[in-house]
């Protein structure tokens, strides 16, 4: 059985650099509306948190993926602040994934690199950096469903 997990110094690294962008997103709003229509934008900038801090308490994100080629099946674990561990798992024959490494402009604006699970029959697990997975993390798990996939 393949174990791959989260880094979690990445994990934060990466939580502390989305909340400096809200946190400058929200400023440049509260400032830009102030400024320009002459209002108030203290509201804006408290549902804005709000939101950011919502999302980042009960959102489920990818903590650990388990690939047991024996039994065939992918076990994904999940994790949300609010609600604890959630374990899912998945027969191997019915994913297939896709990893994606963005350049240029699209790097520094979306994602650097994204793995795309997809699960029949229509779900979907994308993971990225974002929670602290690594880029060769990610590829090995890549390769390794593919080879699982030539090999059924």
């Amino acid at each position: 059985m393949q174990v791959f997990k989260t880094d979690k110094k990445l994990y934060w690294t990466n939580e502390l650099k989305s909340w400096l962008w809200t946190f400058a997103i929200a400023v440049l709003m509260y400032f830009s509306l102030n400024y320009f229509f002459h209002r108030p934008g203290i509201v804006s900038v408290y549902v804005l948190l709000l939101l950011k801090l919502s999302d980042t308490l009960t959102q489920y994100h990818v903590r650990e993926i388990q690939i047991d080629e024996q039994k065939k099946e992918l076990t994904v674990i999940l994790i949300s602040r609010m609600s604890g561990q959630k374990i899912n798992r998945y027969e191997l024959d019915q994913t297939s994934s896709e990893l994606i490494i963005n350049s240029g402009l699209t790097r520094f604006l979306a994602r650097p690199f994204t793995l795309n699970i997809f699960l029949n029959p229509k779900k979907t697990f994308v993971i990225s950096n974002r929670y602290g997975f690594t880029l060769e993390t990610l590829t090995s798990v890549d390769k390794l469903l593919r080879s699982t996939k030539t090999q059924s």
